[in-house]
């Protein structure tokens, strides 16, 4: 902290002289200020933290950027762009953030009338604190350990809130949009959903952004607690620019008999860091757990993910597919983890690499690491190019070899894109694919 002021870049600057604002719970701004001191006595992580070996963790530092304030605002094209995702313009809840300023494109009274309640974060503060600060407090992320996660706990002052009340089921789809800010500008969202008990939604988080002339930084967290015999599913499609870093840290804790289903493709930015961790903490919790994602140019994109069994009797299966072109790299690294007590295991994790350039690469590392004797846990991997005699069995089907190799890699990524549960997303997700696979 004794550093001259002028080796830190402005947002770090204004870190420094942080003051907790009058409208926001005491609890909270003390958790900000904690997390800002924790930034500034850590280091940036480096390859020889295992669970950075193959990431690239300087791509998400704060270096040289400013803290986003400006709101583009939603140009005709930008908005068909989001209604086009959601299908349901003007009729579902969608709202937009960046910055300081939110955006409700659109509102729901159906989920209203359900108890559904779908708010910015700054609003759940001052009308819901007490709640939220019972699930804040929880520190599930552990941001003490991370400069990374430090510095999103320091910057965060909005995002979304999402709470299914018990015995509820949201009529539909919760629809919440996260932007990209002005160029060189660093953003910090966090949303939080809590499912109560014996209730049921899906949520779907939508990150976008423009291209821009410098570098800009997304630092999101996704906090997602599932009450007993809940169930939710969380769908993410990442689209941002081609400056763009985008870090993502995700966390979820499972209820008794709950159900959670998540699906995440990535498909923009430059240098990209997902972070899973799923928790099943109590007897009979499930959770599948999917990732696509479709790299060129010089993209990177590094995966880190945990299935962690913390009871008897629960299921996890994750499988995570990536198409990679030009000169792009993905690495994936995840570990299960079975503890003692977790007995009736049954786990697996799969990650699947189809290379289609010479010069493109793929990283996997999958790990098992079980206390229990009475489980069912297994992984593997897999990198491969596309057949050519798959390519010649299709051309003297009619197929042109540029077209066969498209339903080649389409068929590939099926597994997961089908999953996606609202078809004007899958369609994107196909469209978007088949139009740069050459």
């Amino acid at each position: 902290m004794s550093a001259i002021a002028t080796e830190y870049s402005p947002v770090e600057q204004k870190l420094r002289n942080w003051e907790p604002k009058a409208d926001i719970p005491s609890w909270f701004s003390k958790y900000r200020g904690h997390a800002r001191d924790i930034y500034f006595d850590l280091d940036v992580p480096d390859r020889t933290d295992e669970a950075w070996h193959y990431g690239t963790p300087q791509a998400f530092s704060l270096d040289a950027l400013d803290v986003a304030h400006d709101m583009p605002g939603f140009n005709g094209a930008k908005y068909e762009r989001i209604c086009g995702l959601t299908n349901r313009p003007r009729r579902i809840t969608c709202l937009s953030m960046i910055g300081d300023n939110i955006s409700e494109l659109s509102s729901s009274t159906p989920l209203k009338d359900a108890g559904v309640d779908v708010m910015a974060l700054r609003q759940a503060l001052a009308l819901r604190g007490d709640l939220l600060q019972q699930y804040w407090t929880k520190d599930i992320v552990h941001s003490s350990q991370n400069k990374i996660l430090a510095s999103h706990f320091a910057l965060v002052d909005n995002g979304f809130f999402v709470f299914i009340p018990k015995g509820a089921t949201a009529p539909e789809p919760i629809h919440l949009v996260m932007e990209s800010g002005e160029s060189g500008s660093v953003v910090a969202p966090h949303v939080i959903v809590i499912a109560e008990p014996d209730s049921k939604a899906e949520v779907f988080i939508h990150y976008l952004g423009n291209e821009s002339e410098s570098r800009n930084l997304q630092l999101g967290v996704v906090q997602c607690f599932v009450g007993d015999n809940a169930d939710l599913t969380l769908a993410k499609i990442e689209h941002v620019g081609g400056r763009t870093d985008i870090f993502t840290h995700e966390v979820t804790e499972l209820g008794q008999d709950s159900k959670f289903n998540s699906i995440a493709i990535h498909l923009g930015g430059k240098n990209l860091r997902h972070e899973a961790v799923i928790n099943l903490d109590k007897p009979g919790a499930s959770a599948n757990v999917y990732g696509m994602h479709f790299l060129r140019g010089r993209q990177r994109y590094d995966f880190y993910t945990q299935q962690n069994h913390l009871a008897p009797n629960c299921h996890s299966n994750l499988l995570f597919k990536g198409a990679i072109l030009d000169r792009a790299r993905a690495s994936y690294q995840g570990m299960i983890n079975v503890a003692k007590q977790a007995q009736l295991t049954d786990a697996y994790q799969t990650n699947r690499s189809l290379v289609l350039s010479p010069k493109a690469r793929a990283d996997s590392s999958p790990q098992l690491e079980i206390e229990a004797n009475d489980v069912r846990c297994s992984h593997g991997s897999s990198v491969s190019n596309v057949d050519d005699q798959m390519v010649f069995y299709l051309q003297n089907r009619g197929l042109k070899a540029d077209d066969a190799r498209r339903l080649i890699v389409s068929g590939f990524m099926a597994e997961i894109a089908d999953r996606i549960p609202l078809a004007t997303a899958r369609d994107y997700v196909y469209n978007y694919v088949l139009e740069r696979v050459e």
